[in-house]
């Protein structure tokens, strides 16, 4: 009576103490919310700002705040890539540009790299002959060729840019530049030749571009120069992610600005000068034809890809000088055409990554530079960009938000995923191909992650109460067992369901005379470490703990919850418990107290799983013979010597690569008819475990004795009791051999079945 008053007073005390921490929960998560929303959205606002300013970020800045801010937008900059190319059309082909590529092809027909300049200098003559108009060469000379029989090379190729310049027609070739800090010595203008200046840009400058230097590492030799050849930078910088997606169209040098190779041969085709403007924040325009790009301070200004080899027509450097003069194929290519000449073979180290592919060849971001001026296929203004992007960010949170007043958690859920695809087909079918560069994976990040905010908070505030009643019957009962509960409040009512589980009784041998020499502080502190010690077994390899019944641990696997191979957890755990039983003893012997040898009998099959007990106290639990079995099991392990034993139903259902088990007897346990055959499970102290020949063996006797060869089991039998005397199976097993050998009558059919008359 007493304890049942006890228990009463403590359901009312915590009856009385669950609201403050309710009120108190409500409080934080109702402040919560509205705080981290608010958070998640200045984020998301400063990320898509924060791309307007990414590219005057150094890559190696070491301000942690500039590297948070480049990694955050690479994010933004990869979902815009991907975005970019679902639109790209497969089967567009550009009409103004032709690549003469230097391929694996050419190299191998060739023979040598780099390319001799008379192998340059027979391109440029045959690209005269089929009527080229401008060339364009991602190529550098910066270094003079060796003269072979009094002939330059130089002067070859020289005068054949002379010959092809000779009716207005333009030959370009590239240098790179560098900032001032990069190089000990680089070029300044001085250094450069006056007929650099023809290719100046035009220019409205009110501040200035970036100042930088040419590379005097890169600068075509001063022969090559001689031909007025045009001159081009090439100069590129990949995004801090490392993706090649800017261009740098004008470059500063010397407070002169001159044109890109792409530009440049786009200005000699059209045979028309476009005006650069700069303004007072060193950032600028470039005006083709009234329609203006944006260029940063840097001088650049992204690339709005059409595409790549695909969408150009090609030809091979070899085929291009092994082509006949009155090729007809050669002169409807080539005739009017830009012609670009670049490497794409893989061994000349000209490839980059880009949003289009991760080894692109360089040659293609000058080709679809110039297509873009060609086409005026320019991005818009940036700040029109994120000004939309920000509309589209504060309508999305507002429908939202007043979407989530009306407190429906599917229809939350169903809100944000029609915002998301609004706004994809939005972009897709307006904005991406008018040029505009939204900003929306931190518009989606956005609303995702408020969303996911507030159903996190929603779903804290709900399951608190679950969690206390967690926390209240855990103690008690295994957590699966509460989790199915919490899940399904219907499998409360009492009854069970029949359910294929795998079973597990453990029991302390001689636990009574254990507890006649302890007191009772002392056997409850034992006996409660050896129980912690396997019921965390048991819940570790997702068991339900049973019952305790004195010294007795019962266990089932597979109920409430299927876990696949409930028989291979359930050894599994068997295992376990007896290789963490030498370290439990240890701790006794410390303590001067007995130690604790345990049996565990398993077995598997159908049973009655389920509460069973009255409508106001039950008890989650398992009834049937098979869990009968599973007890039989338990007892012979002390009659056979064994520690772990389990029925066939159960080894036929295991994985036995890292479990060993021996076969023991055929049993008739008490109350039954039918015989089982039941199975050792070594563990890692057995001995059989340790010495592997010595289980071969005993398999090798077991068989020879289930073929009523007697003699021969005897023998092995007895070899192996010398080596261990202490197994008790096979001292059984060679009694019998003796006992048949010496009373052949007794010998029937049923000779290897045991029949037990007690429990």
């Amino acid at each position: 009576m007493l304890r049942g008053r006890r228990t009463l007073f403590k359901i009312k005390e915590i009856g009385k103490t669950r609201k403050r921490p309710t009120v108190l929960i409500k409080f934080i998560t109702n402040s919560l919310r509205p705080l981290g929303m608010i958070l998640i959205f200045l984020f998301a606002s400063a990320c898509i700002i924060g791309s307007i300013f990414i590219r005057e970020v150094n890559n190696d800045s070491s301000d942690i705040f500039n590297k948070f801010l480049a990694y955050t937008i690479s994010f933004e900059n990869r979902f815009y890539d991907y975005r970019m190319k679902s639109l790209l059309d497969p089967h567009f082909k550009s009409k103004e540009i032709v690549l003469v590529k230097i391929d694996d092809y050419s190299l191998q027909k060739l023979g040598v790299w780099p390319i001799p300049r008379t192998k340059h200098a027979k391109m440029i003559d045959k690209l005269g002959h089929f009527g080229a108009k401008v060339i364009a060469m991602d190529v550098f000379f910066p270094e003079k060729s060796p003269q072979y029989g009094g002939v330059s090379p130089d002067t070859v190729f020289s005068d054949s840019i002379k010959r092809f310049q000779k009716d207005g027609k333009r030959v370009f070739i590239s240098y790179t530049l560098v900032e001032n800090e990069e190089l000990n010595s680089p070029k300044s203008l001085e250094e450069a030749p006056a007929e650099m200046l023809n290719d100046m840009i035009n220019t409205k400058a009110k501040g200035n571009l970036t100042q930088m230097r040419i590379d005097r590492f890169t600068f075509p030799i001063h022969e090559l120069l001689t031909s007025e050849v045009g001159l081009g930078n090439i100069h590129s910088e990949p995004d801090p992610d490392g993706i090649f997606r800017h261009y740098h169209v004008v470059s500063n040098i010397d407070t002169l600005y001159f044109g890109s190779l792409g530009l440049n041969a786009y200005e000699a085709f059209t045979e028309k000068k476009n005006t650069v403007t700069i303004y007072e924040d060193s950032t600028g325009e470039l005006d083709i034809d009234g329609k203006k790009i944006e260029i940063s301070r840097n001088g650049e200004t992204k690339i709005r890809y059409i595409g790549e080899i695909n969408q150009f027509d090609t030809v091979s450097l070899y085929d291009v000088l092994s082509a006949p003069d009155n090729d007809p194929k050669m002169k409807k290519l080539l005739q009017g055409k830009l012609i670009f000449v670049g490497s794409t073979a893989l061994g000349a180290h000209d490839l980059r990554p880009s949003p289009l592919d991760s080894k692109m060849p360089g040659v293609f971001s000058h080709m679809n530079m110039a297509h873009m001026l060609f086409h005026k296929y320019f991005y818009k203004n940036t700040d029109e960009s994120v000004k939309y992007t920000l509309i589209l960010l504060v309508l999305g949170m507002t429908l939202f938000l007043l979407i989530q007043n009306l407190g429906n958690a599917f229809l939350d859920a169903i809100s944000v995923g029609i915002i998301l695809v609004g706004f994809y087909f939005i972009d897709y079918y307006y904005f991406l191909p008018d040029g505009y560069e939204l900003k929306l994976f931190y518009s989606f990040f956005c609303l995702v992650a408020c969303y996911s905010w507030n159903t996190f908070l929603q779903f804290y505030e709900a399951n608190k109460e679950k969690k206390q009643i967690r926390g209240t019957f855990a103690r008690y009962v295994a957590p699966t067992v509460v989790d199915e509960m919490l899940k399904n409040p219907d499998k409360l009512h009492v009854g069970g369901t029949k359910m294929d589980i795998t079973c597990l009784f453990s029991d302390v041998r001689d636990f009574t005379k254990i507890s006649e020499g302890l007191s009772a502080t002392e056997l409850a502190h034992s006996l409660n470490m050896y129980m912690g010690a396997m019921t965390d077994i048991v819940f570790d390899t997702k068991g339900t703990l049973d019952k305790y019944i004195g010294d007795a641990i019962v266990a089932i696997w597979g109920a409430p919850l299927e876990i696949g191979n409930h028989s291979q957890h359930a050894v599994e755990a068997a295992i376990k418990m007896i290789n963490a039983l030498p370290s439990i003893n240890e701790e006794f012997k410390k303590l001067g107290r007995p130690i604790f040898n345990v049996g565990v009998g398993l077995n598997s099959g159908e049973c009655s799983v389920g509460n069973m007990g009255s409508s106001r106290i039950f008890s989650y639990t398992a009834l049937g013979d098979n869990m009968n079995l599973g007890a039989r099991l338990e007892s012979l392990c002390k009659y056979y010597g064994t520690q772990i034993l389990i029925s066939e139903m159960t080894l036929e259902r295991l994985d036995l690569t890292h479990i060993k088990t021996r076969p023991i007897d055929k049993v008739v346990v008490k109350g039954k008819t039918t015989a089982v055959a039941i199975h050792e499970v070594l563990h890692a102290h057995h001995s059989m475990t340790k010495n592997p020949d010595e289980l071969d063996s005993y398999l090798k006797a077991y068989q020879l004795f289930q073929k009523k060869d007697f003699s021969s089991a005897k023998e092995i039998f007895g070899e192996l009791l010398v080596k261990n005397e202490s197994d008790k199976a096979s001292k059984r097993l060679k009694d019998l051999c003796l006992k048949y050998i010496n009373e052949p009558h007794l010998v029937k059919d049923d000779f290897e079945v045991t029949v037990m008359t007690e429990k």
